[in-house]
């Protein structure tokens, strides 16, 4: 295998440097890219670096999704959106146009979910592929919030499409549900809230302008009301990437004390103690 030097490798220690080990950085500075990588490199979820195109040169440089192994000699690549609106490119190229840099998990999953997004946008024809890339993305990074919320969003929609067939719109309705208990499982699980009913779902909110990923732990009431009621309410923030209490009536943000914001940020199953000096232990 030949081994190069690529833009990407000289700027990692730049842009990485905070986030990465030493053994991954090690690597990356002493090693770079592998120029033509072999056959067996090429499976789905690997970046590549395309470069050598004749027939499509404003593509060198770019970074690409494998989809797949090899067929006929040639591999083939998806375009990686490097914003979230960029349009779908997908071509078959030759492992001898490929670089293979070694990349961190957290940017393959964001290329991973950015692809997804233009497959979605490619319309329903493309929607099993924006499936299978966000299982891909939550392979790379499982429980990504922001992912997990555009899988739920994808799901919702393709059962909707799919209504026509009871059997794969329960599927997806229930894959929504099982995104929808993990994204909201820090806030289900706080002590306060076992044992209370908690309805989880997407739906307009007070506040809001399009429908939100929501909670809310149901009012107990002795008639059932035209439409629930919550004592708490929550929803999945897409610009903040962060579950936020809203208050029920109106949709505005509860502020939440330290300890609750840093108990959601440690997950389910962990909480907060403190000494009596007020230092986390």
């Amino acid at each position: 295998q030949r081994v190069g030097v690529c833009s990407f490798c000289r700027t990692v220690r730049r842009v990485y440097m905070p986030t990465i080990t030493a053994v991954d950085f090690e690597r990356w500075r002493t090693q770079g890219c592998v120029l033509d990588p072999p056959d067996e490199s090429f499976v789905r979820g690997v970046m590549v670096i395309l470069h050598g195109l004749v027939s499509k040169p404003e593509l060198n440089g770019r970074h690409g999704l494998v989809l797949g192994p090899l067929a006929s000699g040639r591999a083939p690549v998806a375009i990686a959106p490097v914003q979230d609106t960029e349009h779908l490119i997908q071509i078959s190229v030759k492992p001898a146009n490929c670089a293979l840099p070694p990349e961190p998990p957290d940017r393959l999953a964001t290329a991973w979910n950015n692809l997804a997004l233009a497959y979605k946008r490619a319309g329903a024809s493309a929607y099993d592929q924006a499936a299978a890339a966000y299982e891909t993305a939550l392979k790379l990074q499982p429980g990504k919030p922001n992912f997990m919320a555009n899988y739920i969003k994808l799901c919702l929609v393709m059962a909707g499409e799919r209504r026509g067939d009871p059997e794969v719109a329960q599927a997806l309705q229930e894959k929504a549900g099982k995104y929808l208990s993990k994204l909201f499982r820090p806030v289900t699980t706080l002590p306060e809230n076992r044992g209370l009913d908690c309805n989880l779902g997407i739906d307009f909110v007070p506040g809001y302008s399009q429908r939100m990923l929501t909670a809310g732990v149901v009012n107990s009431v002795d008639a059932q009301p035209a439409r629930t009621t919550y004592a708490r309410q929550w929803v999945y923030d897409p610009q903040r990437e962060a579950l936020q209490e809203i208050n029920p009536g109106d949709g505005k943000p509860l502020t939440m004390s330290a300890e609750a914001r840093e108990a959601i940020s440690r997950g389910h199953g962990t909480h907060v103690q403190r000494n009596e000096r007020g230092e986390t232990v």
